[in-house]
Protein backbone atom coordinates (compact mmCIF):
# COMPACT_ATOMS: atom_id res chain seq x y z
CA UNK A 1 0.00 0.00 0.00
CA UNK A 2 3.10 2.54 1.13
CA UNK A 3 4.27 1.98 -2.87
CA UNK A 4 0.88 3.04 -4.25
CA UNK A 5 0.77 6.15 -1.92
CA UNK A 6 4.48 6.95 -3.10
CA UNK A 7 3.49 6.19 -6.81
CA UNK A 8 0.27 8.88 -6.29
CA UNK A 9 2.56 11.07 -5.28
CA UNK A 10 5.20 10.63 -7.31
CA UNK A 11 2.54 11.48 -10.47
CA UNK A 12 0.78 14.40 -8.32
CA UNK A 13 4.28 15.96 -7.92
CA UNK A 14 5.28 15.35 -12.10
CA UNK A 15 1.91 16.34 -12.76
CA UNK A 16 2.75 19.87 -10.34
CA UNK A 17 5.73 20.08 -12.49
CA UNK A 18 4.72 19.70 -15.85
CA UNK A 19 1.72 22.08 -15.12
CA UNK A 20 4.27 24.63 -13.48
CA UNK A 21 6.60 24.55 -16.59
CA UNK A 22 3.84 24.88 -18.98
CA UNK A 23 1.96 28.41 -17.27
CA UNK A 24 5.77 29.86 -16.68
CA UNK A 25 6.53 28.79 -20.54
CA UNK A 26 10.68 26.95 -19.19
CA UNK A 27 11.13 25.94 -23.41
CA UNK A 28 14.12 27.83 -24.23
CA UNK A 29 14.61 29.24 -20.84
CA UNK A 30 17.93 29.58 -19.49
CA UNK A 31 18.96 28.09 -15.22
CA UNK A 32 19.48 31.55 -14.62
CA UNK A 33 15.49 32.70 -15.77
CA UNK A 34 14.26 29.27 -14.31
CA UNK A 35 15.96 31.01 -10.52
CA UNK A 36 14.89 34.16 -10.94
CA UNK A 37 10.99 32.44 -11.70
CA UNK A 38 11.46 30.12 -8.44
CA UNK A 39 12.34 32.94 -6.22
CA UNK A 40 9.67 34.91 -7.91
CA UNK A 41 6.94 31.98 -6.82
CA UNK A 42 8.97 31.47 -3.27
CA UNK A 43 8.57 35.10 -2.92
CA UNK A 44 4.53 34.62 -3.85
CA UNK A 45 4.11 32.04 -1.10
CA UNK A 46 5.74 34.04 1.69
CA UNK A 47 3.38 37.04 0.89
CA UNK A 48 0.32 34.65 0.48
CA UNK A 49 1.54 32.67 3.35
CA UNK A 50 1.84 36.21 5.48
CA UNK A 51 -1.72 37.27 4.77
CA UNK A 52 -2.91 34.50 5.84
CA UNK A 53 -1.71 34.72 9.01
CA UNK A 54 -2.48 38.59 8.97
CA UNK A 55 -5.89 37.17 8.46
CA UNK A 56 -6.07 33.98 11.01
CA UNK A 57 -4.51 37.00 13.67
CA UNK A 58 -7.31 39.31 12.65
CA UNK A 59 -10.02 36.63 13.15
CA UNK A 60 -8.61 35.40 16.52
CA UNK A 61 -8.81 39.25 17.38
CA UNK A 62 -12.64 39.57 16.14
CA UNK A 63 -13.58 36.30 17.89
CA UNK A 64 -12.22 37.82 20.99
CA UNK A 65 -14.06 41.17 20.77
CA UNK A 66 -17.67 39.61 19.94
CA UNK A 67 -17.30 37.63 23.36
CA UNK A 68 -15.87 40.93 25.54
CA UNK A 69 -19.30 42.56 23.68
CA UNK A 70 -21.32 39.70 24.41
CA UNK A 71 -20.81 39.50 27.89
CA UNK A 72 -21.08 43.22 28.37
CA UNK A 73 -23.91 42.88 26.59
CA UNK A 74 -24.89 39.89 28.74
CA UNK A 75 -24.23 42.33 31.75
CA UNK A 76 -26.02 45.00 30.71
CA UNK A 77 -28.95 43.34 29.81
CA UNK A 78 -29.10 41.42 32.99
CA UNK A 79 -28.42 45.09 35.03
CA UNK A 80 -31.10 46.58 33.31
CA UNK A 81 -33.44 43.83 34.63
CA UNK A 82 -32.06 43.55 38.41
CA UNK A 83 -33.19 47.13 38.27
CA UNK A 84 -36.76 46.92 37.09
CA UNK A 85 -37.14 44.68 40.86
CA UNK A 86 -36.03 47.44 42.87
CA UNK A 87 -39.05 49.36 42.87
CA UNK A 88 -40.75 45.94 43.36
CA UNK A 89 -38.46 45.68 46.43
CA UNK A 90 -39.36 49.18 47.98
CA UNK A 91 -42.84 49.29 47.61
CA UNK A 92 -42.57 45.75 49.68
CA UNK A 93 -40.65 47.67 52.39
CA UNK A 94 -42.66 50.38 52.44
CA UNK A 95 -45.76 48.32 53.01
CA UNK A 96 -44.58 46.27 56.12
CA UNK A 97 -43.21 49.58 57.55
CA UNK A 98 -46.64 50.96 57.76
CA UNK A 99 -48.76 48.21 58.18
CA UNK A 100 -50.90 48.56 61.43
CA UNK A 101 -50.33 46.62 64.51
CA UNK A 102 -52.97 45.10 64.53
CA UNK A 103 -52.64 43.15 61.12
CA UNK A 104 -48.97 42.13 61.45
CA UNK A 105 -49.64 38.81 63.31
CA UNK A 106 -52.38 38.08 60.34
CA UNK A 107 -50.64 35.02 57.75
CA UNK A 108 -51.14 36.96 54.62
CA UNK A 109 -48.83 39.43 55.89
CA UNK A 110 -46.19 36.69 57.04
CA UNK A 111 -46.48 35.80 53.33
CA UNK A 112 -46.23 39.13 52.13
CA UNK A 113 -42.82 39.71 54.30
CA UNK A 114 -41.79 36.10 52.93
CA UNK A 115 -42.11 37.70 49.14
CA UNK A 116 -40.09 40.66 50.38
CA UNK A 117 -37.30 38.17 51.60
CA UNK A 118 -37.67 36.75 48.60
CA UNK A 119 -36.87 39.53 46.34
CA UNK A 120 -34.29 40.39 48.53
CA UNK A 121 -32.50 36.78 48.36
CA UNK A 122 -32.82 36.94 44.70
CA UNK A 123 -30.85 40.33 44.93
CA UNK A 124 -28.29 39.41 46.49
CA UNK A 125 -27.83 35.91 44.20
CA UNK A 126 -27.30 38.53 41.44
CA UNK A 127 -24.42 40.18 43.46
CA UNK A 128 -26.97 43.32 44.05
CA UNK A 129 -26.26 45.17 47.48
CA UNK A 130 -27.91 48.38 48.72
CA UNK A 131 -25.30 51.11 49.94
CA UNK A 132 -25.46 53.08 52.63
CA UNK A 133 -26.07 56.76 51.93
CA UNK A 134 -27.38 58.30 55.74
CA UNK A 135 -24.40 60.28 57.46
CA UNK A 136 -21.68 59.94 54.32
CA UNK A 137 -20.38 62.30 52.81
CA UNK A 138 -22.57 63.44 49.44
CA UNK A 139 -21.24 61.51 46.61
CA UNK A 140 -22.61 62.45 43.12
CA UNK A 141 -21.90 59.03 41.71
CA UNK A 142 -23.24 57.60 44.43
CA UNK A 143 -26.37 60.14 45.63
CA UNK A 144 -29.21 61.68 43.42
CA UNK A 145 -29.36 65.27 46.01
CA UNK A 146 -33.01 66.35 45.38
CA UNK A 147 -33.32 68.52 48.27
CA UNK A 148 -31.04 70.89 50.63
CA UNK A 149 -31.10 71.62 54.15
CA UNK A 150 -30.71 75.06 54.50
CA UNK A 151 -30.86 74.97 58.21
CA UNK A 152 -27.17 73.31 58.30
CA UNK A 153 -24.26 74.77 58.51
CA UNK A 154 -20.71 73.86 57.82
CA UNK A 155 -18.00 73.11 55.21
CA UNK A 156 -18.24 69.60 54.32
CA UNK A 157 -22.05 68.04 52.17
CA UNK A 158 -23.56 65.05 53.57
CA UNK A 159 -26.55 63.07 53.31
CA UNK A 160 -28.70 63.95 55.87
CA UNK A 161 -31.70 61.85 54.92
CA UNK A 162 -32.60 59.35 52.35
CA UNK A 163 -36.02 59.32 50.33
CA UNK A 164 -35.08 56.10 48.05
CA UNK A 165 -32.03 53.65 48.85
CA UNK A 166 -29.36 53.25 46.79
CA UNK A 167 -27.83 49.87 44.76
CA UNK A 168 -24.77 48.49 43.67
CA UNK A 169 -24.13 45.77 41.07
CA UNK A 170 -20.59 44.10 41.68
CA UNK A 171 -18.77 47.75 41.89
CA UNK A 172 -21.24 49.41 39.30
CA UNK A 173 -23.93 51.38 41.03
CA UNK A 174 -27.07 50.68 39.54
CA UNK A 175 -29.17 53.51 40.75
CA UNK A 176 -28.21 56.28 42.82
CA UNK A 177 -29.60 57.01 46.67
CA UNK A 178 -32.07 59.43 46.50
CA UNK A 179 -31.40 62.01 49.08
CA UNK A 180 -31.40 65.36 51.05
CA UNK A 181 -28.00 67.16 51.47
CA UNK A 182 -27.15 69.47 54.45
CA UNK A 183 -23.98 70.46 55.82
CA UNK A 184 -21.92 69.44 58.34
Amino acid sequence: MSSETNTSENEATVEAVEASAETANTEGMSVEQLRQSLADEQKKAAEYMESWQRSRADFVNFKRRTETERANLSAEVRGKLLVKFLPVVDDFERALQTMPETLKNEPWVNGVSLIEKKLKTLLEQENVAEFAAEGQDFDPHLHEGVQRDEDSEGEKEVVTAVYQKGYKLGDKVIRAAVVKVGRK
